[in-house]
Formats: structure tokens, C-alpha cells, sequence
């Protein structure tokens, strides 16, 4: 532990903080009630609008109007407005209906809104028909979770109990791949670009890198290539006297305001104008840089042997984000040079080693294979974008061992470093967080997607860094 905190709370702070994280702990199945409450409340004016309509002749406007109705009457007592007062019972009345054991859940205050709002949300590509065996599993699987966390667990869920493939879905859905332009106020517009999540992702991620350099670049001391490009803030629609004008400008632009910018130069030009290290010969670094996308891939979906999303073995996945149809992930594989296998308990399904027919940097191989994220509670960082910490300081003795190293993200890193925030490993990656106050969470490591049961049970994990053989090489 880092005794030089930055960050201490004296005993009186320490004892209001305490009262303040009570009362919040006190509040929250009150207000999941009250909250529960309210949507019911709202599912009976549903209810309302549903039986009045049914009198009246088969007429979709005449059945609109009583929805306005209903809506303008709730919305009069709760000072919102009645377009959104009827979106809000439509919500209801789904909620009602379809995610019995999810509001339960939420009136008894072990989830929150957010978490039901999930559950909603990744249940509406199932036919309501399959959505009472979602909603039970659902509910589950967010008691004690972030709503963070889960989301991407409820999509695999999702996936899994839906009775068309997910490959089949893909393709159809491929084919409304496009881009779409709507025109905003003070003459600016928004550009849409409906795509598959896996290239959606890896465009976000360049971007993020390129702005990242970028603004290194203008941090960076003042050199002879300090002026290069247009990095203090131009882009390929600038024109020359722009770019004169703003020559001798800091570069004042957001990260977001960046990432608009690269990505006009990029399409506009064909190459990252906004680079600062660009010259005559060419892209600068910005575009030698290549989006970094972590993909899981089950052997047998990469065999092409299952597609089945109802088998944990055939889901593949893109880490922190959602899952990928197998024949993209399987083009993925084919385009690579390097394999890396992970080798997992026939249990549990934790991660016990890595290896590559190439010598890179096995430990931090397993360790990211294993934690896939921040693993602060709540945190959902992918693990590509933390830092590798030492839970128990190198720098006080603490071994650069698995056992003592997990990834966190600057953010939560600085925090364990700076505060009173507390983190201890138990043994097989799962960690003990203690807060200022005393409270203690545990953080387990995410639920690996990939199974292989025996048929004549198991013996239970061994810790990680132990004796226990590794199981023989898989035959791929």
C-alpha cells in the first residue's frame, strides 16, 4: 500500500461520509418502490387507453386519440408534456407485461432504473414470446452489478435465447448499411453512418488514438516541427489564409472537437491533414496508426463448426462492446499472422495461461484475457485502453507476479495511488476493494464466454500461479 496518500479524510469527514453513504444505502429500495410504483400507475393508464380504443371503430387515428388523451391527463398532474408522458406509459406498460421479474427486482431495490432500462433495452430484439425466460435470467444477473457491467452481458443473453441466429440477423441487417445527413440549426448537420458494429468500433477507436496524438503533439515542448501541418487546429476544408490566420494560435479543441476534425480530413482527403507531424513525403504518424479491436472467438465458431448462439461455446465477442456474427470473426482470424490460445479451466472457464507460436509478453496476455476491463467495480474501460498496477507497490517490495497485478484504468488508478481507497487480491484475479469508510467490494473477473463442460465433472479451479499442469495443446 502507498503510504504517502495524497488524499486523507479526517475522522470527523470519515464519519459524515459514512452517515451520507447510509442514507444512500437506505434510499435506494424506497425510491426503487416509489419508482415501481409510478410505473405500474402509468401500465393501468395504458390499460385505460388499451379498453376505450377496443370500443371504438377499427380506426388508427380514433385509437391514437385516446392515447393523447390518457397521456395529456398524466402529463397535466406531472407537469411534463403529453407526447412524453405516452412515451413513457408505452415504456410502462413493456415493463409490465414482458419484465415481471425485472420490476420486482427493481421494487425491492436490489437493481435501479438504469438497470431495468437495460434490461428493456437488450429484450427488444427477442419476440415477446422469449422474453419471460430473458426477464428471469435478466434480473439475476444485475443484483450487485453496475449497469455498465451488465449491459454487454444482457446483449449476450439476448443473442443466446433468440430463436433466429445471429449470423442470420447480421446479414440481413448488413443490407441496411448506409449514411444519412439531417440538417441541424445555425448551419451545422448531422452526419449518420449506420455500419457493422465491429467496423463502427474500430473507426471510433482510430479516431480516439489520432486525437490522442494530436493532443500530445501540442503539449509537447516547441520544436522546429512545432508549426507542421495543420495541427494548431486546420483541417482539409481550410483554406490558405485560414491556415495563415490561425498559424500562431494555440490549439484550444476539445477531444471531440478533434476527433470532427480527423474525421473530415480522412474522408474529405483521404488522408489525416490534421496530422502535426505530417510533411511532403507523405502521412505522418496519424496515419500509420490502426485501430486496436479485441475480439473473442469460441474454437468452434472459428472452425465454422456451430453457429448456434443457444451453445456458450459459438458466441463470439467484441470486447466492451457486443457480439460480432461468426463470419466476421472468422474473417478476422483468417487475416492475421499471430494466434494466440487461451487456455482455461474445463469448469470454470478461468483463464489459467496463454501461449503463441510467437514469444510476446505472455503474462500481460493472460492478465488482459482475464480482466478485459478496469476492474474498479463498475468500471468497464476495456482492458486495452488501462494500465497494468502492481495491487501490492513494486516499489514497497510487491512482487511482478499475476497474483499481484490487474488493469486499471487512469482514472481508478490514480485514485488507488492518491486516496484512501484500499485494494487487496483473494486469489484467482478476484479483488477486495475497501473504501474510506470501511466498505468492502468484491470484484470478480468477468465471466469468460467460452466453456468447455466434461462429461464427468471437474475438479475446482486452481489458483492462478499455482502447480496444477497446464491441460495438453489443443489440436488447432
Amino acid at each position: 500500500m502507498n503510504t504517502s496518500r495524497l488524499v486523507e479524510f479526517s475522522e470527523e469527514d470519515l464519519a459524515e461520509l459514512d452517515e451520507v453513504a447510509q442514507y444512500a444505502e437506505t434510499m435506494t429500495p424506497a425510491l426503487g418502490a416509489m419508482e415501481v410504483g409510478n410505473v405500474r400507475n402509468q401500465a393501468r393508464a395504458g390499460a385505460i387507453a388499451e379498453r376505450v380504443s377496443r370500443r371504438l371503430p377499427a380506426s388508427v387515428r380514433s385509437q391514437e386519440m385516446v392515447y393523447r388523451s390518457v397521456a395529456a391527463e398524466l402529463a397535466g398532474v406531472t407537469f411534463t408534456t403529453d407526447r412524453s408522458m405516452q412515451a413513457q406509459i408505452s415504456q410502462a406498460v413493456e415493463w409490465v407485461e414482458c419484465y415481471p421479474t425485472t420490476l420486482a427486482a427493481w421494487e425491492a431495490g436490489r437493481i435501479t432504473r438504469g438497470h431495468a432500462t437495460a434490461v428493456l433495452r437488450c429484450g427488444t430484439v427477442l419476440p415477446r414470446d422469449a422474453r419471460a425466460e430473458f426477464d428471469a435470467q435478466a434480473a439475476e444477473m444485475c443484483v450487485g452489478q453496475s449497469v455498465g457491467r451488465v449491459k454487454d452481458r444482457l446483449d449476450h443473453l439476448a443473442q443466446e435465447l433468440h430463436p433466429r441466429t445471429l449470423a442470420e440477423r447480421h446479414a440481413k441487417a448488413r443490407e441496411e448499411r448506409r449514411v444519412s445527413v439531417t440538417p441541424l440549426r445555425d448551419g451545422m448537420s448531422e452526419l449518420v453512418a449506420t455500419l457493422p458494429t465491429l467496423l463502427a468500433e474500430g473507426i471510433s477507436d482510430r479516431l480516439n488514438e489520432q486525437a490522442s496524438s494530436v493532443i500530445d503533439a501540442r503539449n509537447a515542448p516547441a520544436g522546429p516541427r512545432a508549426d507542421a501541418g495543420t495541427g494548431t487546429g486546420g483541417s482539409a476544408f481550410a483554406t490558405d489564409a485560414d491556415a495563415d490566420a490561425v498559424a500562431d494560435e494555440p490549439d484550444c479543441r476539445t477531444r471531440d472537437q478533434i476527433r470532427a476534425d480527423i474525421l473530415c480530413d480522412m474522408l474529405l482527403s483521404a488522408s489525416p491533414l490534421a496530422d502535426p507531424t505530417i510533411d511532403g513525403d507523405g502521412n505522418g504518424t496519424l496515419g500509420m496508426i490502426r485501430a486496436k479491436v479485441q475480439v473473442v472467438v469460441p474454437a468452434l465458431t472459428l472452425l465454422g463448426k456451430d453457429d448456434d448462439p443457444a451453445n456458450d461455446t459459438t458466441t463470439a465477442d467484441l470486447v466492451g462492446s457486443s457480439p460480432i456474427d461468426p463470419s466476421t470473426a472468422r474473417a478476422l482470424a483468417g487475416a492475421i499472422t499471430t494466434w494466440e490460445r487461451l487456455v482455461v479451466h474445463p469448469v470454470s472457464g478461468q483463464v489459467l495461461c496463454t501461449d503463441s507460436y510467437r514469444r510476446t509478453a505472455s503474462m500481460a496476455r493472460l492478465l488482459r484475457a482475464r480482466d478485459r476491463h478496469c476492474r474498479f467495480p463498475g468500471c468497464r474501460r476495456p482492458a486495452i485502453r488501462c494500465e497494468l498496477d502492481h495491487t501490492f507497490d513494486y516499489a514497497l517490495g510487491g512482487p511482478t507476479d499475476i497474483r499481484n497485478l490487474c488493469h486499471l484504468c487512469q482514472r481508478h488508478h490514480s485514485m488507488k495511488q492518491f486516496t484512501s481507497w484500499g485494494v487487496r487480491q483473494l486469489g484467482g484475479g478476484v479483488l477486495e476493494w475497501t473504501s474510506p469508510t470501511g466498505r468492502v467490494y468484491i470484484d470478480h473477473p468477468p465471466a469468460p464466454l467460452v466453456r468447455f463442460m466434461p462429461s464427468g465433472g471437474g475438479a475446482p479451479p486452481p489458483d492462478q500461479g499455482g502447480g496444477a499442469p497446464p491441460p495438453d495443446p489443443a489440436p488447432f
